[in-house]
């Protein structure tokens, strides 16, 4: 009898158990819709190995977990970013890629757009450009980065050396050679042809490729200079508003040997210089000068063209232009040439004399005469350091002068903003240099 009962109970059990009795789970969901496809596929800084990519990211109804690159058709690498460097290319090369995006569960999207692309030649030429220099420059001018972003890069101790070579290559007349050594710092020599001057002038511009990685600034050199140890400079050219233009426009008129023109505004890097001084420039507060402030720091290619002109150029002269917002108890123009001390040839006092032939309203401080005056007095300049002879630029102040470099600050409305002032300038650094 116990053994039926039992036969019984399990005999229950198991038609209780078949029929689902002790088990409400859900069956397991399994994922099988696929990401949408990625969108907006697009190249950007394409360089003779490289480029970025860039693309809209997919939706997928759990999420994304990565983003397949294809290479030429084929799978080349995974990342869970919508942007990638590709690197390693060939030069002179036509390329395409296109990308599709997966899911935790494997699931693969349709493939964006197809992207194609060629790679830059690897045999630098010589650019050669005709009209106005001046126009050209000042396009550059009004493209260069602004206060953020921190599009300028740091040249490296290699890059320093190649970008002497460029600078002697030039200064010698070695264009063909310039024009290969500048092709390995993304730079090329442009030979303009200016239409406008009569007779037509060729100069010599160092500047980038069209797709920029450096931003070291724009470097021009004339080729049968008037003026040949007259030497413009414009380390702030978007801070100090028009000094760029106004270089330039100095340059162009006077035909002197070069001009300097930064390729940033001086706070475009939020790296601090390692040089000594500090400015409210770039802050509410003060601090440290950035590296991407030309005038303030001598790990640059601003300084290095600096150093090698004058050492090379007889009797050099660098004239800096610089800008500044005018105080109720400010002149119209500050110079300095760097120190306290009066040089054997005084060009700070000559230009002042010049300028007031030009503008009698003017009104000035020079350093080396009014020494109770401390305010712009450029001190804490670089390539006003070096030319003075400081044993360290970086972080000493000359005590010494060559006269050799002049620091201009000036207030807007006389010198430096339109053609009007421009002309004044031009002038005054004409009949002190011709």
């Amino acid at each position: 009898m116990n053994n039926l009962k039992q036969f019984l109970f399990l005999f229950l059990v198991v038609i209780f158990n078949s029929c689902g009795g002790s088990d409400d789970s859900p069956e397991p969901v399994i994922d099988i819709i696929p990401p949408t496809a990625p969108t907006n596929l697009q190249g950007d800084n394409i360089t003779k190995t490289s480029l970025d990519l860039t693309w809209t990211a997919s939706t997928d109804n759990v999420g994304v977990t990565a983003y397949i690159l294809y290479r030429n058709g084929i799978n080349y690498v995974a990342t869970t970013s919508t942007t990638y460097t590709i690197t390693g290319l060939n030069f002179n090369t036509n390329y395409n890629f296109k990308i599709s995006a997966k899911d935790a569960a494997e699931n693969e999207s349709s493939f964006s757009n197809v992207l194609e692309i060629t790679t830059e030649d690897d045999n630098p030429i010589l650019v050669k450009t005709t009209g106005n220099i001046e126009t050209y420059i000042g396009n550059f001018i009004n493209g260069v980065p602004g206060d953020s972003g921190n599009n300028y890069k740091k040249p490296t101790s290699n890059q320093l050396v190649t970008w002497e070579i460029v600078i002697n290559e030039i200064l010698n007349q070695n264009i063909s050679e310039a024009v290969l050594k500048s092709s390995e710092l993304n730079y090329q020599i442009n030979e303009f042809t200016d239409t406008t001057l009569t007779p037509n002038q060729i100069f010599y511009i160092l500047e980038e490729k069209s797709v920029k990685e450096n931003h070291w600034g724009v470097y021009v050199f004339s080729k049968t200079p008037s003026i040949g140890n007259l030497i413009l400079q414009a380390p702030h050219i978007k801070n100090d508003i028009n000094t760029g233009k106004q270089a330039f426009y100095c340059f162009k008129n006077n035909l002197a040997k070069a001009v300097f023109l930064s390729g940033t505004h001086r706070c475009n890097h939020s790296e601090f210089s390692s040089c000594s001084g500090t400015t409210t420039t770039c802050n509410s507060g003060s601090q440290p000068y950035r590296i991407s402030d030309m005038a303030h720091n001598t790990n640059t290619v601003f300084q290095k063209t600096t150093e090698i002109l004058y050492t090379n150029v007889a009797n050099s002269v660098f004239i800096q232009l610089h800008g500044f917002g005018k105080n109720d108890s400010d002149p119209y123009v500050i110079m300095s040439n760097g120190t306290r001390e009066t040089p054997t040839i005084d060009y700070a006092l000559q230009i002042k004399e010049a300028l007031m032939n030009e503008d009698s309203s003017l009104t000035f401080k020079l350093a080396h005469l009014d020494t109770d005056w401390t305010r712009l007095i450029g001190f804490t300049n670089t390539q006003g350091r070096f030319i003075n002879g400081s044993s360290n630029p970086c972080n000493t102040s000359a005590t010494t002068t060559t006269g050799r470099f002049i620091h201009i600050e000036q207030e807007k409305s006389k010198l430096r903003e339109n053609q009007d002032g421009w002309l004044k300038m031009s002038n005054a650094l004409k009949s002190v240099f011709e």
